[in-house]
């Protein structure tokens, strides 16, 4: 009973009490609360009474010297503990004041047992107060625990949960190792551990998951895997080209190990830059924007590379039919420093023959992650990571499906570094300070030889694009309690662009001689950001804001930019989400080509173009049944403003004029619904997703200032992804995609153009068209933009996983599949034109052609590790 009795009745009655008055020498200054009470019964022959399930006997204290008494020294070792200590029968009681609760705060990493690398997104639960907390992007966690608690709970879908006993205060920092579930598979189909974590507007995907669907020639790709998922989708058939909620490709923020990226394709966009073997985790950010993100209106994707074992040297190579990856990483220092190091090349400049390059043209791509990771102390720890991707494409003036004047050769590259700071500056902060660099870089030329009069003349041309920044940023997670998280942080960017260049060795006129444009900017952001929970952690409230500004000669644009989001959870694992974002986008993009080369422009807002602008609008609904089925509904609609495209054809290696003069703004509206029904866990997995949506754009000088479907609006689109594992290192998967066809301008009539080729009595007057000598050039007439839509876009691919088994140190694998089981003939590429006719009185009429790219099309790779 003297335990519950209120503690300042208690003191008031012992106030004077001899037993608190008796002289007491403190052996040291400093000791535990341990040592000091037992020192005191051992001098003073006095019994003390107390509860170690809220009093942590190993917590440090310091004396100041000034304490001669028993009741001075237990009043300094007790400060800040809510207890007192009071006199009562003979004896001291160390007693709650008030029975209230006292917290204190456990923080650190989280990473797995084998290869020491941190761990994203594993969750830290308390029982006591059932209260919790998820590990960072870097594998940090924060939590305060009451004094009453014993005992941790650490789960992971990957690894097996761990229940670790509580530390006492002042401790130092709690890092976590934890076992993977089963270490067989993750060496083998990368199974169930894998998988994907699910919010309103927000997906975290563990790269392991891109295993578990088939993929087109067996190549890991994690953007296609994310159009899995409702509100996604690409431009073309099979692209890797990203489509979130209407938006353009250019409307997507693209960060590798937090350094932005301003192209993503390989092969026609066939292929991302991202090498599934490097990549360790990706979140896709589509509403209910954190707010250190800025800089993009549709969407961010945050991609992390591998960090590397810190216990032991592995590998792996894969071989498949497009390509061949390898992988090898290890410890420098064990425990301390780790490397990763990953290689892709393309096969198809080596497999398929040079008869083939002299007829269609030659093909390479290359890639090259590396990373260092070096921890300084438990504290303190640096990475350091570098990428290089290179496309070289060439296309001789003979090349049989297209013959061609000149030899074109095509180059283009991204290059991005990363220095990052990591640092424990309290149990409650954590901080990241990284240093960045990136590079995007085009190159085209072309080379021709022809006769004059007088001699032979060698014709040679070069073009160059070029994208530069160097940037360094802050971000700052302040975890003030269970119930309350702020995020701070801010950085600057030196941008370097230089959008269009060309040069040759023949002079045509000042059109080429002009210098080309280059600009030079300084991008500053700052950002904050408050998370609260309260109501018993039924409602989440997220206020925040990012602050930009764009500085550059001629020209200042700022732009606050405020977020917000709203969730009240329900029982039985459910709950509503509303979320409101405005971003700005100080860069653009002006694109004109349907595939996916590096034939696009990316410039700067400037005195006469200013930022887009992006309103966003969220309502979404999700349902969890434990860990087996999940269903999400978002509604979603955004306004667009100042949103740029181009107002004529785009050379963008023409610099005979301004590319400013080219550009016109207007506005968007993009709404629509998703839903997704997922079965996360069993034998048998599978995702079904389907979005309704609508894509406008409005323009004062297009359509007759009109609204028109933009080109990537998409009304229905539907996915269904399916895996079953029929044993232990052997499954089987099959996905089906539909998606309703793009908008596509028609003309509602054509005419000859007689100022081209003037048809005199039924007979050409010899004038030349650029693809014939006999052909009548037609111009269109066109009433409305994108009048028409192509045809849907689907098909079926299925796969599988074979673990062929292991020697001593040797793990293999096998995967196969096919993709477009029924071979539908999907558009790739559509035009309306003249096929070249070699008789002059056969006039073809104008036409409309659909190229398709792939039909049925099977596939098998081969993986060796160690």
């Amino acid at each position: 009973m003297l335990l519950l009795a209120p503690v300042r009745v208690l003191r008031a009655q012992s106030k004077q009490d001899p037993m608190l008055q008796q002289a007491y020498n403190p052996p040291s200054r400093e000791g535990t609360i341990l040592f000091f009470i037992q020192d005191i019964q051992r001098q003073t022959g006095i019994s003390i009474s107390y509860s170690s399930s809220f009093l942590h006997l190993n917590k440090k204290v310091q004396l100041t010297g000034s304490e001669h008494s028993t009741g001075q020294v237990l009043n300094t070792i007790l400060q800040g503990t809510g207890i007192q200590a009071a006199a009562v029968n003979g004896k001291i009681f160390l007693l709650r004041e008030s029975s209230q609760t006292q917290y204190y705060t456990i923080s650190g990493f989280i990473k797995e047992e084998n290869s020491k690398e941190v761990i994203i997104g594993a969750s830290v639960y308390d029982p006591v107060t059932r209260r919790g907390t998820i590990s960072n992007s870097y594998g940090f966690y924060s939590l305060q625990v009451p004094d009453s608690c014993t005992s941790i709970i650490f789960s992971h879908i990957g690894y097996e949960t761990l229940l670790h006993p509580l530390p006492p205060p002042d401790d130092g920092q709690l890092d976590i190792h934890m076992q993977p579930r089963n270490p067989l598979q993750t060496v083998v189909v990368n199974g169930d551990q894998d998988s994907v974590t699910l919010q309103a507007g927000y997906i975290r995907m563990p790269v392991g998951y891109v295993s578990n669907f088939p993929s087109l020639l067996g190549e890991k790709d994690v953007l296609k895997s994310l159009q899995l998922y409702p509100g996604t989708g690409s431009s073309l058939e099979s692209s890797s080209n990203l489509l979130i909620r209407g938006g353009g490709v250019d409307q997507n923020l693209y960060l590798l190990d937090g350094v932005p990226l301003y192209h993503t394709g390989h092969l026609f966009g066939l292929f991302s830059i991202f090498n599934g073997d490097a990549v360790k985790d990706v979140s896709l950010y589509k509403d209910a924007f954190p707010a250190r993100f800025g800089g993009r209106l549709s969407s961010v994707v945050d991609i992390r590379t591998r960090d590397g074992n810190m216990k032991e040297w592995h590998g792996k190579a894969t071989v498949s039919p497009v390509s061949v990856s390898t992988e090898l990483e290890g410890p420098l220092v064990k425990d301390k420093s780790a490397m990763f190091l990953s290689y892709r090349r393309s096969l198809m400049d080596w497999l398929y023959g040079r008869s083939l390059t002299r007829q269609y043209g030659k093909y390479a791509l290359s890639d090259i992650n590396f990373k260092l990771n070096q921890l300084i102390n438990n504290k303190n720890r640096v990475y350091l990571s570098f990428y290089k991707g290179q496309d070289n494409m060439f296309i001789p003036r003979d090349n049989t499906p297209f013959p061609l004047d000149d030899d074109y050769r095509f180059s283009w590259s991204n290059i991005t570094a990363a220095l990052k700071w990591t640092r424990v500056i309290s149990p409650k902060v954590f901080t990241n300070t990284t240093a960045t660099y990136s590079r995007f870089y085009n190159t085209f030329s072309q080379n021709s030889d022809f006769k004059l009069a007088s001699a032979a003349v060698n014709f040679n041309g070069k073009g160059v694009s070029r994208i530069r920044d160097i940037a360094l940023h802050n971000e700052t997670e302040f975890n003030v309690s269970n119930t309350q998280k702020l995020s701070f942080g801010g950085g600057y960017t030196y941008h370097n662009f230089a959008p269009t260049a060309y040069s040759s060795n023949i002079n045509p006129g000042d059109a080429i001689q002009r210098p080309a444009p280059k600009y030079y900017m300084s991008e500053l952001t700052m950002y904050g950001e408050d998370e609260l929970r309260l109501f018993d952690d039924r409602l989440t409230l997220r206020p925040g804001a990012h602050f930009g500004a764009l500085i550059q000669r001629g020209s200042l644009y700022r732009s606050l930019q405020p977020r917000m989001m709203a969730r009240w959870d329900f029982p039985h694992e459910q709950y509503i989400q509303a979320s409101f974002a405005q971003m700005t986008q100080f860069i653009h993009q002006l694109t004109t080509p349907v595939i996916n080369l590096p034939t696009d422009l990316w410039v700067p807002s400037t005195e006469n173009i200013k930022p887009e602008r992006a309103y966003s609008y969220s309502l979404s609904y999700q349902k969890q049944w434990e860990t087996k089925w999940r269903f999400n509904i978002n509604l979603y609609y955004k306004l667009l403003k100042d949103i740029v495209t181009t107002n004529t054809v785009l050379n963008i290696f023409d610099n005979s004029d301004l590319w400013e003069k080219k550009v016109i703004s207007g506005d968007g509206y993009n709404y629509g619904s998703e839903l997704l029904l997922e079965k996360n866990t069993g034998r048998l997995t599978g995702i079904f997703s389907y979005t309704l949506a609508w894509a406008w754009r409005e323009f004062r000088t297009l359509n007759s200032g009109r609204m028109f479907p933009y080109k990537e609006d998409r009304r229905h689109n539907l996915s269904l992804a399916l895996k079953y594992r029929v044993k232990p290192g052997w499954s089987l998967s099959a996905s089906w995609k539909f998606s309703s066809g793009s908008p596509f301008t028609l003309p509602a009539q054509i005419f000859p153009d007689y100022d081209w080729g003037r048809n005199i009595n039924g007979k050409l007057d010899e004038r030349y068209s650029p693809f014939s000598n006999n052909q009548i050039n037609y111009l269109p007439f066109i009433t409305r933009l994108n009048n028409f839509r192509l045809n849907p876009v689907h098909h079926l691919d299925i796969g599988t996983t074979i673990y062929l088994g292991s020697t001593r140190t040797l793990h293999h694998t096998l995967t196969a599949g096919v993709y477009n089981v029924y071979s539908r003939s999907n558009p790739f590429i559509v035009s309306y034109d003249q096929f070249v006719t070699m008789s002059y009185d056969e006039i073809y009429p104008l036409q409309l052609y659909q190229y398709s790219l792939f039909r049925t099309l099977p596939y098998i790779s081969y993986t060796l590790k160690f």
